[in-house]
């Protein structure tokens, strides 16, 4: 067992779209490479890396959660849709009232759940054919394009037209260039007007939508007495985990941190919510590369590009009194380094960064990554502490705000 080497918001809606740059939109890119680590430095379970090309990390971040506990629970990968999520999460939006001509990407944690509940799951293959070859999805990005046009100036344009559920189910899987397989599947489950819902009557039998009752999920669950394993679905494990905010005195702090390391110790996929400044992010210095860290924001001369992000934690590095500083990507075993281990979560431990499996893709030259980590960024807690200048929306115009950039994770029940 490697347990050194490790890894939402409910209320807060993630700037994860637009002008803000933690999921912003990105420029299209197909090459197929997937991302993984180069050593196999944690117990987390993770999927491959993959890569947003529009602003929803939300939605990758809870794909990484799903397929983390699923991997856990059976040995097996499920390559989760993203863009079936995103499908559903825009048919909601415009069907709601919507009054802006323009989709908004960004979510939050809630609204992950909630899909999944209402929607289901599916393969990525199985929705977009492409996606499942790609580390990107560009079908995302077009269909983003054609919706926007046509809730600016086309079918969708009038408040009538977007209560139609059938029309805008119509429009959308036009857009997306659904085949006609994938849309009699998403009739048959929830209606031409798309109004159906798993937690109401719905049923996926004879389609290739998966009911997240079906789906095995496995993790920790402390208690009083100690740790014990769930092995339940994924419905059980989106009522069980529970998000915690980062407090505000060091502290408390360093408490909730004991939390996250207790469940990383144990394998678990913890979810962390965090703001993103690309002017804190490190290409060059070889022992800071891929990260973000106060250092080279200050060099940086101000704040950059800035926006929400999710992510789920993979690895962290700490300076122990007794032991010094133990590595992120070294491995600890419970039999001959149960000291070390329990040094590691001693209140007067210092966490020197935490590691996390990205949704940026693991090979590009506008995004270093954590060194032999392809995909993976450090975040040091000098900047996830901060306080940083924050002003998202500025766009190179003066900045009077500011954030502490470390918001609140998710964690499994107990921690």
């Amino acid at each position: 067992m490697k347990t050194l080497s490790y890894a939402l918001a409910y209320l807060l809606v993630l700037a994860c779209g637009g002008a803000l740059a933690g999921c912003k939109g990105e420029n299209i890119d197909s090459r197929a490479n997937i991302g993984t680590a180069r050593d196999a430095i944690t117990d987390v379970a993770h999927t491959p890396v993959e890569r947003q090309s529009i602003g929803n990390c939300w939605l990758y971040a809870q794909a990484t959660w799903v397929e983390s506990l699923h991997l856990a629970a059976t040995g097996q990968e499920l390559d989760v849709s993203q863009s079936y999520w995103t499908y559903w999460h825009w048919f909601d939006q415009i069907t709601s009232s919507m009054w802006s001509d323009e989709i908004s990407t960004g979510g939050n944690q809630w609204k992950s759940h909630a899909i999944v509940r209402d929607r289901g799951l599916m393969q990525e293959a199985d929705f977009v054919e492409e996606d499942g070859e790609s580390e990107m999805s560009e079908r995302q990005a077009s269909a983003l394009e054609t919706l926007n046009d046509e809730l600016a100036n086309g079918r969708l344009k009038e408040s009538e037209a977007r209560e139609d559920g059938k029309l805008v189910r119509q429009v959308m899987d036009e857009a997306w260039q659904l085949s006609d397989d994938v849309r009699s599947d998403l009739d048959t489950a929830f209606g031409e007007d798309g109004q159906g819902s798993l937690r109401y009557g719905a049923t996926v039998t004879g389609t290739k939508i998966i009911d997240p009752k079906t789906v095995k999920a496995k993790y920790t669950k402390k208690t009083t007495s100690g740790v014990t394993t769930r092995n339940v679905n994924l419905v059980t494990a989106i009522q069980e985990w529970r998000n915690a905010s980062y407090p505000s005195t060091s502290a408390d702090r360093r408490n909730f941190l004991i939390r996250v390391q207790r469940a990383l110790h144990d394998r678990q996929p913890v979810v962390i919510t965090w703001n993103v400044d690309f002017n804190a992010m490190e290409s060059d210095i070889e022992e800071l590369k891929g990260s973000f860290n106060m250092t080279t924001l200050e060099n940086s001369g101000g704040p950059g590009h800035q926006g929400g992000h999710m992510t789920v934690l993979e690895d962290y590095e700490a300076e122990t009194q007794e032991f010094g500083l133990l590595k992120a990507g070294e491995t600890l075993s419970p039999q001959t380094d149960a000291n070390k281990l329990a040094a590691l979560l001693k209140t007067s431990t210092k966490i020197k960064f935490l590691r996390i499996k990205n949704s940026w893709g693991s090979d590009r030259p506008d995004r270093a990554h954590a060194p032999g980590f392809p995909g993976y960024h450090d975040l040091y807690m000098d900047y996830l502490n901060g306080p940083i200048r924050w002003c998202p929306d500025a766009e190179g115009g003066s900045c009077t705000g500011e954030t502490v950039p470390f918001s609140d994770v998710l964690l499994p029940p107990g921690y």
